[in-house]
């Protein structure tokens, strides 16, 4: 069977339409396979090809190997250029890059389709693709066991590819806990407050463990989980009134994985000292992560 394109730029159709396939598969279909399948080529090839063919409509002077080269190498130097184009004209995310790039790959292989349309047939840049039967019963034994053998390797290979693509890869499990204070910033912690005076923290935690967690949420003045003192659940509207050391309020919970959880907290304190409010984050009953406030009360 023979292939070839020359009097209709066939190729600069196919790279057309698979940007446009590409960006429907990232709306419509984000976690498919075919997203990297033809993301890869989008990226790093059909940029400089589309460039490449528009510069270059005729079949001289670069040979197709030059021309494949320049392909990958101008990719690799325009997406870049336009992510960091887009860094001041508008923002970098993945819809501004994919929507930038494929307009780029889209305006350039439709200049590159009307050059190559405005010259004689026979000076166009031509694809010429020979596929024929292999003289199987020309080979000897060796032949064929190293013919088997590549078409059995890349059948391999290819399932492996596809393995790897499809099979979720679970990263670095943890769980984000954190204490804010005014203004919901790492700073300004109510550190010193009168008798009764009313603080104020933001206690969140978020779940990266890759599934569902139960927590429970400790926070007291001075508490050792092992001599806990009085307790009580979270009230309603997160008011914590501690009448000494040794006292807390808990509050179990569940995240799913990216999933994130804050706690508006107002507590107060009712005799003077210097006390150590103390935050624990519980897992299966045992602490997970803890943090603390050192905080002085006054008359």
């Amino acid at each position: 069977m023979k292939i070839e394109v020359r009097e209709r730029p066939w190729d600069l159709v196919f790279v057309a339409t698979l940007t446009v396939l590409l960006l429907a598969v990232i709306n419509g279909m984000p976690d498919s396979i075919f997203r990297i399948i033809i993301g890869l080529p989008y990226l790093l090839f059909f940029p400089g090809y589309v460039l490449i063919s528009f510069l270059f409509p005729e079949e001289e002077p670069l040979d197709k190997i030059e021309r494949i080269a320049l392909s990958f190498g101008l990719s690799i130097a325009i997406t870049p250029l336009i992510g960091l184009l887009l860094n001041y004209i508008w923002n970098i995310s993945l819809t501004s890059i994919s929507v930038s790039l494929s307009l780029f790959i889209l305006a350039f292989a439709g200049l590159a389709y009307l050059r190559r349309a405005a010259i004689p047939v026979e000076e166009r840049f031509s694809i010429y693709i020979n596929i024929e039967r292999p003289p199987w019963e020309e080979y000897d034994t060796i032949d064929k066991a190293l013919v088997v053998g590549t078409v059995v390797l890349l059948i391999v290979s290819g399932a492996l590819a596809v393995h790897i693509a499809t099979t979720p890869r679970t990263g670095e499990r943890f769980t984000q806990f954190y204490v804010l204070g005014a203004g919901q910033m790492a700073d300004e912690y109510p550190n010193e407050l009168d008798v009764g005076e009313r603080g104020n923290i933001i206690v969140g935690a978020i779940n990266n463990e890759h599934g569902s967690v139960d927590y429970t949420l400790v926070i007291g003045l001075g508490i050792d989980l092992e001599m806990m003192g009085s307790q009580g659940e979270f009230p309603d509207d997160n008011n914590l009134s501690f009448p000494s050391n040794n006292s807390y309020y808990y509050v179990d919970f569940s995240l799913q994985h990216e999933e994130k959880i804050e706690y508006d907290v107002n507590f107060t304190v009712e005799e003077t000292g210097e006390y150590k409010l103390v935050m624990y984050l519980l897992r299966d009953d045992e602490i997970y992560r803890n943090l603390h406030l050192w905080i002085d009360v006054r008359e």
